[in-house]
């Protein structure tokens, strides 16, 4: 009869339905009784377990240290009191808006001199551009001269 209910047991246990009071049910039987052979692979799990469980670690564990965790803590309180105060004294401050500060020029004179200012730069930088076309020109006349086109 004992046999029969250890049997259920084992099938409740293989299939991961066992609560912790069978188990310990199944550890004393496989520990206290002789066991038939069809059953010796289950004998070995339960006892198995009985004897790491009275195992004890001997060895001391070292931790690692927390000095690394405490650098980033601090950095990372550092750059925000960079950023906080960065925010504080570099803050955009509203402008009055006057005249002089939206660049008008009240002489016309002044305002020629400006003009003709400008659109120096502007003639400059477009002559700088028209001088790479002279290479373009002369890749024309060159291929021209290779590819005869009618």
């Amino acid at each position: 009869m004992e046999l029969q209910k250890i049997r259920g047991l084992l099938e409740k246990y293989d299939a991961g339905e066992t609560s912790l009071a069978e188990e310990n049910t199944l550890r004393e039987y496989f520990q206290h009784n002789e066991v038939p052979a069809d059953l010796e692979s289950y004998r070995l799990i339960f006892t198995f377990s009985e004897k790491t469980g009275r195992q004890k670690m001997e060895r001391e564990v070292e931790l690692p240290s927390q000095t690394k965790g405490k650098k980033y803590l601090w950095t990372a309180i550092a750059a925000s009191i960079i950023v906080v105060v960065g925010l504080f004294f570099f803050q955009n401050k509203p402008l009055e808006m006057n005249h002089s500060d939206l660049g008008t020029v009240q002489d016309k004179e002044e305002a020629l001199q400006k003009s003709m200012e400008a659109l120096k730069m502007v003639s400059e930088l477009m002559n700088e551009g028209k001088e790479d076309l002279i290479y373009l020109k002369e890749f024309n006349n060159t291929k021209d001269k290779f590819i005869k086109t009618e």
